[in-house]
């Protein structure tokens, strides 16, 4: 016995099936936009920019979103496809933190650990929680936690001498 199905779940179903290959239409894994070579794996992307000679990469996975600073070696060893999350994640924050955002059931708190994170990164669509710590108490956090360490030099620095902005 063959079932009839009704003409207004027809055009649901082809919908639905439209949108899901909207979702499966992806950049390519490693790409080229003017100066900027991309690669991307899943919760991360890293970017090259030829014209700073600049390294840098975001991850994002269950509401936590976080921009890094890398080097030619991490960058290297990412690999678009056969590579973990995990493992690409941990690769990646061996980097110089720049900016983290997270929102959970604990609460919604960006961190801006380089002032800079959006000139080192403007390539990247940044997660805003809409609650950004002071540069207070940033800088306590990384005198705190030795997982921040590579960013107390340069955030003394520009504590210190407010007229240097290279860095």
């Amino acid at each position: 016995m063959e079932r009839k199905i009704p003409a207004y779940l027809k055009t649901m179903s082809k919908e639905s099936g439209k949108k899901k290959k909207e979702k499966r239409i992806r950049l390519p894994a490693e790409y080229t936009e003017g100066a900027l070579r991309f690669k991307t794996g899943p919760g991360w992307k890293a970017c090259f920019d030829s014209d700073r000679k600049l390294y840098t990469a975001e991850t994002f996975w269950a509401g936590h979103y976080d921009l890094y600073e890398i080097n030619e070696e991490i960058f290297n060893k990412l690999k678009t496809k056969g590579m973990e999350r995990r493992d690409a994640h941990e690769l990646i924050h061996t980097g110089r933190h720049l900016y983290k955002s997270v929102s959970s059931t604990s609460g919604a708190y960006d961190i801006a650990l380089d002032e800079d994170y959006a000139s080192l990164c403007p390539w990247a669509e940044v997660q805003k929680t809409g609650e950004k710590w002071d540069p207070e108490l940033t800088d306590l956090a990384v005198a705190v936690f030795d997982s921040e360490k590579q960013n107390r030099g340069q955030r003394l620095k520009k504590r210190n001498d407010p007229q240097d902005t290279d860095q």
